[in-house]
């Protein structure tokens, strides 16, 4: 039994000196709580070591124990049903420069929003460990949902459930949420709050991480990608090494022609005539009406501005129920105004040849994301969160998210010809591929 005392005595004294940033004494304090576990048999020692590894490793930029204590964890979480173990393995895979496992693992925990994440003795270090991915990749769904979570939370300390390790205070998390979605002010309230935190209990790491300058842009990861026709093979997607297959669909040939011409607005209607055998509606607008009259709309949005300002007053008591029934007026007010209006804000109108376009081609395109998600879903989230449909369409590039896109079939053969790739920003760049 003393052993087992003194493990627990060891271990949570590594954790200190990784805290306050001596590694020596915490190397020495690792390897004294293995030998202790084992003396032991202590059923804790392998989880314990692990922690105490991964958080040295991040204190340290060991990208290789970094790497494999990601997989450790990933696998812990997937075989044990632990969303902590997973979540903290995506972060320990941002760690390692490998985005898109952080981003995989953030998808299948956070898809459907953080408030499905349990409300356990591990919740704060699952959030706040998906709000760092998201933070870093700029998901900002996911940082609208941590910021509401964490915001009771202010102040306090994030543990694991057996406080072997000290994953820093809270409002860091807010700190670089709110950072990822440009809200400086408020960024900068809580970088305060977090480096206060940090010199009363000296945390030197965790204080001089925050010292980085608010400004450094997010690290940008080229991409090359397929979205192209090959003879009878069909049309082939995805990521280079990761391919599929899809059959001849409009979408696909819609999706191709925004991704040739990024940040260009192209009507739905011109979009609608470009797939083969597929003829262009004739324009012929008369007698269609607005789908929303002018006064109906500028209610809507006046209400939307003031339940915008209820949410933004809300106390930290404020009911459940009665933040759940601004949101969903906001959300069918939203779709209201959608339904009403296109890109810019331009009025749609019902029976127009413009809005069967719009219908047709927003209904083509989303059916391929549908597909393309079936297998990979990092993949679909880039297509919708940068192609944008309606009354005219548009292909937005994310810059922390660069892709060449590869979209015309392969190129005759070196010293025949070459042929351009669309790059990040809808450059040209010449390759003999």
């Amino acid at each position: 039994m003393l052993s087992r005392y003194a493990f627990f005595a060891a271990s949570r004294r590594a954790m200190h000196a990784l805290v306050v940033n001596d590694l020596n004494t915490a190397d020495r304090l690792i390897a004294q709580t293995a030998e202790l576990g084992e003396q032991a048999a202590e059923p804790d020692l392998e989880a314990v070591v692990h922690s105490l590894a991964a958080a040295r490793a991040r204190q340290t930029g060991d990208v290789v124990t970094l790497r494999s204590e990601a997989a450790a964890f990933a696998a812990f979480g997937a075989a044990e049903g632990v969303p902590s173990g997973s979540a903290e393995a995506a972060a320990l895979w941002l760690a390692a420069d490998e985005p898109d496992r952080a981003l995989a693992l953030l998808d299948q925990l956070a898809g459907g929003g953080l408030d499905t994440v349990a409300r356990d003795v591990d919740f704060l270090l699952t959030v706040t460990s998906l709000v760092q991915v998201a933070a870093e990749l700029h998901v900002h769904a996911v940082l609208e949902d941590g910021v509401r979570l964490l915001e009771p939370f202010t102040g306090r300390a994030v543990l694991n459930a057996g406080a072997v390790i000290f994953h820093g205070v809270v409002d860091d998390y807010l700190h670089r949420a709110e950072q990822s979605l440009s809200r400086e002010g408020a960024a900068t309230r809580r970088r305060h709050t977090a480096t206060s935190c940090y010199q009363r209990i000296g945390a030197d790491w965790w204080r001089e991480r925050l010292s980085v300058p608010e400004a450094r842009p997010p690290r940008a990861r080229e991409l090359t990608a397929r979205l192209r026709q090959e003879g009878d093979l069909g049309w082939v997607v995805g990521k280079n090494g990761s391919t599929f297959v899809l059959p001849d669909l409009k979408g696909l040939h819609y999706l191709r022609e925004l991704l040739r011409r990024p940040g260009v607005e192209i009507s739905a209607l011109d979009l609608s005539a470009i797939a083969p055998g597929h003829t262009p509606i004739v324009v012929d607008d008369s007698g269609a009406g607005e789908v929303i009259d002018n006064q109906a709309l500028v209610a809507y949005r006046e209400r939307l501005r003031e339940i915008d300002a209820e949410l933004d007053d809300a106390e930290p008591w404020t009911g459940q129920a009665q933040l759940d029934r601004l949101r969903d007026e906001r959300e069918a007010l939203l779709a209201e105004v959608r339904v009403a209006t296109g890109l810019g804000g331009r009025r749609r109108h019902f029976g127009s040849t413009h809005e069967k376009a719009r219908v047709a081609v927003r209904k083509a395109i989303a059916s391929v994301l549908d597909r393309i998600q079936q297998h990979d879903d990092a993949l679909a989230r880039l297509l919708r969160d940068t192609v944008h449909t309606g009354t005219s369409c548009r292909y937005d590039p994310d810059p922390t998210r660069p892709v060449i896109w590869q979209l015309d079939p392969p190129g005759p053969e070196p010293g025949t010809g070459s042929r351009a790739d669309v790059g990040p920003s809808g450059e040209a760049g010449c390759g003999m591929r």
